[in-house]
């Protein structure tokens, strides 16, 4: 299946602030949802344009009149609108994380390394700067409900702004680098095996349109009738569920487990000034590096839990102190980055590594006191959907990443003294590594270093006396 690019049916964020909301949204906007976000705006828009079309003479129907379709288009997006989940419908059968109750959301960030409440508060934040600057002011084209189907929905609201941020989240695909929802092809379920991620790809008689792509894996044959089905991604059991409101079957086996931990430089470091410097124009280029950053612990059939090495260079700079801090100096600046990939000093390896174990016993701790509060009603669920059951698959798939990241480092601590640091390094780079001998002293054979009692190590006489 094939749908080329073309605003009248793919909706994308460039078509929210290039044109439907063009000169309503201030042009450098840009909003914590990010993509989704722009997403969530041409949905409540659609719904209001679907649930006012054909209005009475005298009214005034609802939404921006824009982009321009043909009527085909314009048929198709009005039926795909009203084929879509209702707010009702999600939340009567908690379909998607953000619109469970406040209950299940709470034991939902005790049971992930996740920050589900930013991504809430991201998504109450645009919504008040949105209400107050553009939806309030015009309610005959903003509506806060609307009717569809014969029910009244939320539409320019804070739930059905969240009700459109979950359905951005679940049903669209990143491609050609943003995030774009694509009616009829957004309906497709996932599978873990025989099919393919939907992605950018050419089309057409001559292969020149370009357009987006869902394509089986090869060898996957469906029969007439079947169900097609795609790929979500390789993702954790924490993103599916965040994303799309289900744990995939891959996710649930804990043949591969990821959890999420989070560090950021303290900003009483008396280094704090330097080392941000050190971010932002010395690591990558191009992509300055943030002082507080997230990195993935993974538990997988054949690894043995090593973390990102990425998240111990980070940390590394993150604990330069003490002695080791000359190695911030301007000479260095250049350097220093690259310094970080390998062992410092022992002192600082050992407090890098603390900080790993620290923040795996403080997930860990977190899981397991929600578990005990939880258990009683998880074991009687037999809904493997529930907010309880899916947070229960979520809490042992991070406690297995956790668990297999803290066995690794710890056992790195245990050999702190076979590690090769950078004193050491530096020697061997300049030949200054090996012991220095007396009998490989150039004096012994060499004419122009006698053999001389008044010489001392590192001189070749001394001082005083020369004999004119």
């Amino acid at each position: 299946m094939a749908i080329p690019y073309d605003e009248q049916i793919v909706f994308t964020p460039e078509l929210a602030r290039k044109t439907v909301f063009k000169d309503i949204l201030p042009a450098k906007y840009d909003g914590w949802t990010g993509d989704n976000g722009f997403l969530a705006l041409l949905l409540l828009n659609e719904l209001a344009k679907t649930a006012t079309a054909g209005t009475g003479t005298g009214q005034t129907q609802a939404g921006i009149p824009k982009p321009i379709r043909k009527p085909e288009a314009a048929a198709l997006i009005q039926a795909w609108i009203a084929a879509l989940p209702s707010h009702h419908e999600m939340v009567s059968n908690n379909l998607h994380p953000y619109l469970w109750s406040e209950n299940d959301q709470e034991v939902l960030q005790s049971s992930s390394t996740k920050n589900i409440y930013k991504l809430l508060d991201d998504i109450e934040d645009d919504f008040s700067w949105l209400d107050e600057k553009i939806f309030s002011t015009n309610r005959d084209k903003f509506p806060e409900t609307v009717e569809l189907n014969g029910e009244f929905c939320p539409c320019f609201n804070a739930q059905g702004f969240t009700w459109a941020m979950a359905i951005a989240a679940s049903r669209s695909v990143f491609v050609d680098g943003s995030s774009q929802l694509v009616p009829v092809m957004d309906m497709a379920n996932h599978d873990d095996i025989g099919v393919e991620e939907v992605r950018g790809g050419y089309m057409g008689t001559f292969g020149t349109t370009k357009g987006i792509v869902m394509k089986t894996a090869a060898g996957r044959i469906f029969e007439k009738g079947q169900e097609v089905l795609v790929s979500y991604g390789p993702k954790s059991a924490a993103e599916y569920l965040l994303e799309h409101g289900f744990v995939s079957k891959a996710a649930r086996s804990l043949k591969t487990s990821v959890a999420e931990i989070t560090f950021a430089i303290d900003q009483e470091d008396r280094f704090y000034d330097d080392k941000l410097d050190i971010l932002e124009f010395e690591t990558y280029d191009n992509a300055p590096m943030e002082p507080i950053q997230s990195f993935d612990v993974v538990s997988e059939v054949g690894r043995d839990g090593e973390p990102d090495p990425a998240m111990i260079q980070f940390l590394r700079l993150l604990k330069l102190n003490s002695k080791d801090a000359f190695l911030l100096e301007s000479i260095f600046r250049k350097e220093v980055w690259e310094f970080m990939a390998f062992p410092v000093s022992e002192p600082n390896e050992r407090v890098v590594l603390e900080a790993v174990i620290d923040a795996c016993n403080k997930g860990l701790r977190g899981m397991e006191d929600v578990e005990v509060e939880v258990e009683s009603t998880a074991d009687n669920d037999e809904n493997e959907n529930s907010p309880a059951s899916l947070c229960a698959v979520v809490r042992a798939s991070e406690k297995r990443a956790l668990s297999r990241t803290l066995e690794f480092v710890s056992r790195e601590k245990e050999a702190l003294d076979l590690k090769e640091y950078y004193q050491e390094r530096r020697l061997k780079d300049l030949g200054l590594d090996s012991n220095w001998n007396p009998e490989d002293a150039p004096a012994g054979g060499n004419p122009n270093y006698p053999d001389d009692d008044e010489m001392s190590f590192g001189q070749t006489r001394a001082p005083g006396s020369l004999d004119w």
